[in-house]
């Protein structure tokens, strides 16, 4: 049977693992996010902000669905273990007495030494055939044996401590990496939109500039055609007049219109030289596109270990970011060379 010290140090070990990370109590009605970590559900609503949620551990961003906190998944698992946890009998102070065999109603208070026997007894027990033997309490007979037990009880207690705080720090460095990731990732994305920004701004510009000059060229060029287009109108009905009286009026022609017609003729005047039409065209000419030129940042590595303190991962998380801007500002810069 396990003693009342190893139930103590079990049940304080499952305590600790079914605790909930906000309020460090039992969980109650535990909600799984997708990060696979899990808080009581009453808690995960008073840290909800206007129907958006991030992990209190991790940072990353939950969706959530319409009925809020309480429509996440509920850790059914932990649920059970908690409802067991819950069930479980107190820890109590002083061991159940213990009650002879021989004599149900007497408690077992004496200890013999004698080499032929060496077994807890009750008084009777001693009365009736332990009178002669050498006889202590029990309680110095157990402090008596465990002279032999307690170093190693000891070590085995100084065992638990020590991997219950490693556990903690491997808990801590969970937390730590899986921050840094949450702030590489939030990085990356904001360094691509920052370029995406610049890119697209560069882009609206472009089209923009290209529009202006389309209209400008188009501006002329109707402008061109539309005179041409008069000329053709004037020549043509000048001719076609002239033909029509040639062909439908011969007499009034003889008679009177040669003169007429040879005025409107010469009268119709249009530009002796058609010299070509000459404009200038703005149009894009797109850059060679080379892999390098896309990527804003890069992946360097960086160990972490269970020593590794916040400090440290702040100040790796600076350098990735400023690595971040300083590419973006070059790639800010490529784009101002491009616009002038």
């Amino acid at each position: 049977m396990a003693s009342v010290t190893d139930r103590s140090f079990k049940q304080k070990i499952l305590e600790e693992e079914l605790s909930c990370g906000i309020c460090q109590e039992t969980f109650r009605r535990p909600k799984a996010l997708p990060c696979l970590h899990t808080f009581c559900e009453e808690c995960l609503t008073e840290v909800a902000n206007l129907g958006e949620l991030s992990c209190p551990l991790c940072r990353r961003e939950v969706p959530l669905p319409t009925d809020g906190v309480a429509g996440l998944p509920d850790n059914y698992h932990l649920s059970e273990l908690c409802k067991k946890f819950s069930e479980l009998p107190a820890d109590q102070e002083q061991d159940v007495a213990q009650h002879c065999e021989y004599h149900p109603s007497q408690e077992l208070r004496l200890f013999c030494k004698s080499s032929n026997c060496g077994v807890p007894i009750c008084t009777q027990c001693f009365e009736d055939s332990h009178g002669e033997h050498k006889v202590v309490p029990v309680k110095q007979a157990v402090e008596k044996r465990m002279t032999r037990v307690t170093p190693l009880l000891k070590e085995k207690k100084r065992q638990i401590e020590e991997r219950r705080e490693y556990l903690k720090d491997i808990r801590h460095l969970e937390n730590q990496i899986t921050d840094a990731k949450s702030q590489s990732d939030k990085s990356i994305l904001d360094s691509y939109a920052e370029r995406a920004k610049l890119l697209a701004d560069n882009k609206d510009r472009l089209l923009s500039e290209v529009e202006e000059s389309y209209q400008d060229i188009m501006k002329d060029v109707n402008a061109k055609k539309d005179a041409v287009l008069q000329q053709l109108d004037d020549l043509t009905d000048v001719v076609e007049e002239v033909e029509q009286t040639k062909e439908k009026h011969a007499i009034k022609f003889l008679r009177h219109e040669p003169d007429e017609l040879r005025d409107k003729l010469e009268q119709t005047r249009v530009d002796p030289n058609m010299a070509p039409l000459e404009v200038t065209v703005s149009f894009f000419r797109p850059h060679k596109i080379k892999k390098e030129q896309l990527v804003n940042g890069e992946l360097v590595s960086e160990a972490f270990t269970t020593k590794t303190r916040w400090q440290t991962v702040v100040t790796l998380l600076s350098n990735v970011k400023l690595r971040a801007f300083t590419v973006m500002e070059t790639a800010y810069n490529d784009l101002k060379s491009i616009k002038q």
